[in-house]
């Protein structure tokens, strides 16, 4: 057998901690049952249909668990357990007063693991050739082994960076039904919107959703609902609140307009997006203002032979001094993504796809930046590096079984992120998920997080501003977590 690969920690940890996840997860179950009872009422799919045929209203949603092991890269936190340490010496010397001001921090483990579960409802009501109304909701509980993976965050991505929160929503509740450290249900008004069919004019209000752009594991023109090239489940989009007018042009073309309102006057938003389809190629041309960004965005795929090609571009500009005073550019940068698509057999797919990240950091060690970044937490934008290279292979084995294998590689670093796939149907409506991430790459160092002093701390040392500003990164990918997931999804 071969031995382990440095910077893994194989063994009896992840038993020990799923062990404790599983305790609480029977609670979390037993809330949810509520709502899984409702789901399984659903078992028709149209539950109404009008006498002349016209008008309908279908009921459906799933349910699914999951189950996750998760192995940190111990020198991260090592570091994160020594600044931590610091951090409450330098306090202690302190007048309380003053200590209040020195931030805390919470330990991180090198092993985790965590359960969720999550149902959703969602409905349509059609009501003639007019009006077609969409609603959806969720509702959903984690429990995890510690505090830090509470939200999931670490899955496919690094610990280092917080959850990403969509921020496209006019209104909204507070989506933390419960939470108690490791435990956190949350529920998400996730539909809400009315379409209108006016001749040849849609007009669609509410929440609802958009899948711009053609890149298959990078969309650099769709900063509302974009997947993360790690996530292994892409069946729900996030919703976003809009107005929207969509307006036929010809057979093959369509053009989108678009009002993103927001609270504040200065972060409204907007879209003007059109696609036309020449000499069977799919083109789209974008023009956008996203909080503070002017965007312009262009896209194509179509075939050349065998092969299915596509291309995607985003050209950014930040733009200061919205409802304040003079516009100023703080800040342009180009994301571009290319790609080909190969079927060399009936049941296998292969893709490249190369990706260039304007707005990452040419240095690992600035890296923590961008990780921590608004546009990284708005979810707009994927990866801290500049230079990207992903490569996907998607088998069919059989009727009921599919594999599929991700790499995302960062060229600069060099470091990579293999995410392989199996998917099993057990029954028509019963999908067995199994994945993994393995990050390949140099692992963070802790050594300049352990040499800091309470002095440093106190006195805001450039050693201390130098280790908290790169935590010791060495790689992108290579400060990420291992994980292994297992998930069951029951649609009805």
């Amino acid at each position: 057998m071969s031995s382990p690969r440095p910077g893994f920690r194989p063994g009896f940890r992840w038993l020990a901690t799923l062990a404790r996840c599983g305790r609480v997860a029977r609670a979390s179950l037993t809330l949810l049952s509520a709502v899984l009872l409702l789901a399984g009422a659903a078992d028709a799919k149209e539950v109404w249909t009008g006498g002349d045929g016209a008008s309908s209203l279908d009921v459906g949603g799933f349910y699914k668990a999951l189950g996750a092991g998760l192995l940190v890269p111990e020198g991260l936190s090592k570091g994160r357990a020594a600044l931590a340490a610091t951090l409450d010496q330098a306090r202690q010397s302190l007048p309380p007063e003053q200590a209040a001001l020195i931030p805390s921090l919470e330990p991180m483990p090198t092993s985790a693991a965590l359960s969720s579960q999550l149902a959703r409802l969602q409905a349509r009501l059609l009501w003639g050739e007019h009006l077609d109304f969409n609603a959806a909701w969720e509702l959903g509980a984690t429990v995890a082994s510690h505090a830090s993976f509470a939200s999931g965050a670490a899955l496919g991505g690094s610990p280092v960076a917080g959850p990403a929160q969509a921020s496209r929503r006019l209104v909204d509740f507070d989506p933390v039904l419960a939470s108690s450290g490791t435990f956190l249900l949350q529920h998400n008004l996730d539909r809400l919107s009315v379409k209108l069919s006016l001749g040849k004019l849609d007009l669609t209000v509410g929440r609802q959703v958009f899948s711009w752009g053609s890149g298959r594991l990078w969309n650099p023109t769709d900063l509302l609902s974009p997947f993360a090239p790690t996530d292994f489940d892409r069946e729900v989009r996030k919703g976003v609140d809009a107005l929207r007018l969509s307006v036929p042009l010809g057979t093959t073309g369509l053009l989108d307009a678009l009002w993103l309102p927001q609270p504040r006057a200065a972060d409204q938003g907007g879209v003007v997006r059109g696609q036309l389809n020449v000499l069977g190629c799919d083109f789209s041309l974008s023009a956008a203002k996203y909080v503070s960004d002017l965007v312009v965005g262009a896209d194509f795929s179509g075939d050349v032979g065998p092969l299915g090609i596509h291309g995607e571009a985003a050209y950014t500009l930040w733009v200061a001094g919205w409802g304040e005073g003079p516009l100023s550019v703080n800040e342009k940068f180009l994301r571009a993504v290319g790609g080909l698509e190969w079927r060399p057999l009936e049941k296998l797919v292969l893709l490249g796809e190369y990706y260039f990240n304007g707005f990452g950091a040419s240095r690992p060690d600035q890296y923590l930046s961008k990780m921590t970044s608004d546009r990284v937490a708005r979810g707009e934008i994927f990866g801290s590096g500049r230079h990207y290279l992903g490569i996907a292979a998607n088998v069919a084995a059989t009727d009921l079984l599919g594999i599929s294998l991700t790499s995302l590689v960062n060229l600069q670093d060099p470091s990579a992120m293999l995410v392989p796939v199996l998917e099993y149907a057990l029954e028509q409506q019963v999908l067995l998920r199994v994945g993994g991430f393995v990050p390949i790459g140099k692992r963070p160092d802790p050594t300049a997080l352990q040499r800091l002093t309470p002095a440093d701390v106190l006195g805001n040392s450039e050693a201390f501003r130098s280790a908290t500003s790169s935590l010791g990164l060495g790689s992108e990918y290579g400060a990420s977590a291992a994980g292994l997931m297992v998930q069951l999804a029951v649609h009805r």
